[in-house]
Protein backbone atom coordinates (compact mmCIF):
# COMPACT_ATOMS: atom_id res chain seq x y z
CA UNK A 1 0.00 0.00 0.00
CA UNK A 2 1.14 3.52 -1.30
CA UNK A 3 1.77 6.45 1.61
CA UNK A 4 -0.99 8.67 -0.67
CA UNK A 5 -4.07 5.77 -0.23
CA UNK A 6 -2.30 4.97 4.01
CA UNK A 7 -3.63 8.72 4.46
CA UNK A 8 -7.00 8.46 2.15
CA UNK A 9 -8.03 5.50 4.20
CA UNK A 10 -6.84 6.73 7.65
CA UNK A 11 -8.77 10.02 6.85
CA UNK A 12 -11.95 8.09 5.66
CA UNK A 13 -11.93 6.09 9.12
CA UNK A 14 -11.53 9.29 10.83
CA UNK A 15 -14.33 11.65 9.52
CA UNK A 16 -16.85 8.29 9.35
CA UNK A 17 -16.39 7.85 12.90
CA UNK A 18 -18.29 10.07 15.48
CA UNK A 19 -17.03 8.17 18.71
CA UNK A 20 -15.39 10.83 21.03
CA UNK A 21 -12.95 8.36 22.50
CA UNK A 22 -11.93 6.75 19.62
CA UNK A 23 -10.53 10.31 17.95
CA UNK A 24 -9.47 11.68 21.75
CA UNK A 25 -6.85 8.22 21.42
CA UNK A 26 -5.76 9.07 17.64
CA UNK A 27 -4.98 12.16 18.73
CA UNK A 28 -3.25 11.52 21.85
CA UNK A 29 -1.36 9.21 19.49
CA UNK A 30 -0.45 11.03 17.08
CA UNK A 31 0.92 13.73 19.66
CA UNK A 32 3.18 10.96 21.02
CA UNK A 33 4.43 9.39 18.02
CA UNK A 34 5.67 13.08 17.06
CA UNK A 35 7.03 14.11 19.67
CA UNK A 36 9.40 11.10 18.98
CA UNK A 37 10.73 10.91 22.51
CA UNK A 38 14.20 9.93 23.50
CA UNK A 39 13.29 6.80 24.90
CA UNK A 40 10.27 4.31 25.16
CA UNK A 41 8.54 4.89 28.17
CA UNK A 42 5.79 2.78 30.18
CA UNK A 43 3.26 5.78 29.30
CA UNK A 44 4.13 5.71 25.72
CA UNK A 45 4.03 2.09 25.69
CA UNK A 46 0.49 2.24 27.39
CA UNK A 47 -1.02 4.60 25.27
CA UNK A 48 0.40 2.84 22.07
CA UNK A 49 -1.71 -0.60 23.56
CA UNK A 50 -4.80 1.72 24.32
CA UNK A 51 -4.91 2.80 20.89
CA UNK A 52 -4.29 -0.54 19.13
CA UNK A 53 -7.40 -1.50 21.19
CA UNK A 54 -9.20 0.95 20.43
CA UNK A 55 -9.05 0.48 16.34
CA UNK A 56 -8.86 -3.21 17.07
CA UNK A 57 -12.78 -2.43 19.02
CA UNK A 58 -14.02 -0.13 16.34
CA UNK A 59 -12.53 -2.07 13.14
CA UNK A 60 -14.53 -5.24 13.72
CA UNK A 61 -18.58 -5.25 14.92
CA UNK A 62 -20.64 -7.44 16.84
CA UNK A 63 -21.54 -8.97 13.71
CA UNK A 64 -17.91 -9.61 12.35
CA UNK A 65 -16.53 -13.95 12.58
CA UNK A 66 -13.93 -14.22 14.98
CA UNK A 67 -10.84 -15.12 13.06
CA UNK A 68 -9.06 -15.36 16.59
CA UNK A 69 -8.34 -19.29 16.47
CA UNK A 70 -7.36 -19.40 12.09
CA UNK A 71 -3.86 -20.97 11.86
CA UNK A 72 -2.30 -20.38 8.83
CA UNK A 73 -1.51 -23.94 7.23
CA UNK A 74 0.53 -22.88 4.25
CA UNK A 75 2.16 -19.38 4.24
CA UNK A 76 2.48 -17.83 0.77
CA UNK A 77 5.86 -17.37 -0.21
CA UNK A 78 5.05 -14.24 -2.36
CA UNK A 79 4.00 -12.38 0.81
CA UNK A 80 5.99 -8.69 0.73
CA UNK A 81 7.45 -8.80 -2.55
Amino acid sequence: MDLQTLKLELVQRLVSTNDVDVLTKVKRLLELLLAKPGGRTLEHDDELMAAASVFGNAAYGENEPDISGLVLKEPNPNYGK
